[in-house]
């Protein structure tokens, strides 16, 4: 059997970790299983190796800095391949590149379209641990490429499909919970969840996993396991409904887990000539851009000027300004406003396709505690709120509190 383990930054922050998992991987290895594993960069190197291009510019490119951070995890590799070799036991360290990563999208933003795992099949045909780079790979001109934040939690998905095997996420928590433990101490942890409620809080802004790789678990049917370093097995499995149901595991409550994302910019635009070609104009800057549009509320359309509003990552902030700039230059009247200070909280789960009254639910906990609102999206198993950000903790808490989560 072929088993992928992905390791997070913190799980290989020393080399004293580095050699615990090596220890461990040489276990799995022993029990007869080929072992691919896929490591992020240690601790906080990502974030030091972005602070010293910093250091030089405040918009250093993007190609270039594609090329900085991919250099982080082939740290890791080295070090974690070199463990192995310590220990006794063949192996290899390969890049995302050498890997068969194959890419396209916006530098530091890229997706995987294709995975070349001929590479990989040989080293472990001839016994070989394989130790992959994660969050990386190649584009179409050969350039080295990232996959955005959590994107080695993509790399091992799609390696885990493209080999066939089996998926384990390794983390420093134990756990998928209902809600972040550090926001609402008696979260509760999730034995199962499905596909489709983990992509939904992880696009929402739960933060431990990534969207795109718990979309491509779904869509190949690759069971993704999530627990804590060094196999402690009481962790949370993502899969699918049908699973769930059959082995009687899922609880029926409405609402699965609660998320809170700070990484939220809420932009107004007011006083626009109402017009779609206007709004398009400023849609077609952000992708452009790369900018990560998410929700999307028009407030008058049957004025000659109106007014609109969107958010997206904090992280966009310095393409957003450029975008506004040229508006409020071209639009004499028109406001581009910036509102940083806001945060989203949303509620997932299935049951609500098929439940009343959820809506009424939080408004009414709104209402309770004077808490007022920016905007409000829907899917068919989610709800979000763009509330101040002083007040994200508190909603999301009392939300938690009410739906027993």
């Amino acid at each position: 059997m072929i088993i992928v383990h992905k390791y997070g930054g913190t799980s290989v922050a020393t080399t004293e970790k580095i050699m615990n998992i090596a220890k461990y991987l040489g276990r799995v290895k022993d029990a007869g299983n080929d072992v691919v594993v896929v490591v992020s960069a240690m601790g906080k190197a990502t974030d030091a190796l972005i602070k010293l291009a910093h250091e030089i510019t405040e918009n250093p490119d993007s190609r270039e800095m594609d090329r900085l951070m991919s250099t982080g995890e082939q740290q890791t590799i080295s070090l974690l391949s070199i463990a192995l070799k310590t220990l006794g036991y063949d192996a290899i360290s390969l890049t995302g590149a050498q890997a068969g990563i194959k890419t396209i999208g916006h530098y530091m933003k890229n997706r995987i379209v294709d995975i070349d795992a001929e590479s990989i099949k040989k080293h472990l045909d001839s016994g070989k641990i394989v130790v992959v780079a994660g969050f990386q790979g190649v584009n179409e001109v050969g350039d080295v490429t990232t996959l955005g934040r959590g994107g080695s939690d993509t790399s091992a998905v799609a390696l885990a499909s493209a080999l066939k095997g089996k998926c384990e996420i390794y983390t420093d928590v134990d756990g998928i919970y209902s809600i972040d433990p550090r926001v609402y101490s008696d979260a509760k942890k999730l034995p199962f969840i499905s596909y489709d409620e983990m992509m939904e809080l992880a696009y929402l802004g739960a933060g431990v996993m990534e969207p795109r790789a718990v979309e491509l678990g779904g869509k190949y049917g690759v069971e993704i396991y999530v627990g804590k370093s060094l196999g402690e097995k009481n962790g949370t499995i993502i899969t699918s409904i049908e699973k769930i149901k059959e082995n009687k595991k899922m609880e029926q409550k409405v609402i699965t887990g609660v998320s809170i994302n700070e990484n939220t910019i809420m932009v107004n635009v007011e006083e626009i000539p109402t017009n779609a070609q206007n709004v398009y104009e400023i849609f077609e800057k952000a992708e452009k851009s790369g900018i990560n549009v998410d929700m999307i509320s028009q407030n008058d359309v049957s004025s000659h000027h109106g007014s609109f509003a969107f958010t997206c990552p904090k992280t966009d902030m310095a393409a957003l300004e450029k975008i506004g700039e040229k508006i409020e230059a071209k639009y004499e009247n028109t406001s581009f406003i910036i509102n940083p200070y806001v945060t989203k909280v949303s509620i997932v789960g299935i049951g609500l396709i098929s439940n009343v009254g959820v809506a009424s639910k939080m408004f009414k906990i709104l209402a309770e505690n004077d808490i007022s609102f920016h905007q409000i999206s829907t899917s068919e198993i989610s709800i979000s709120l763009i509330v101040d950000e002083v007040m994200g903790k508190r909603v999301a808490e009392l939300f938690a509190k009410e739906f027993d989560l």
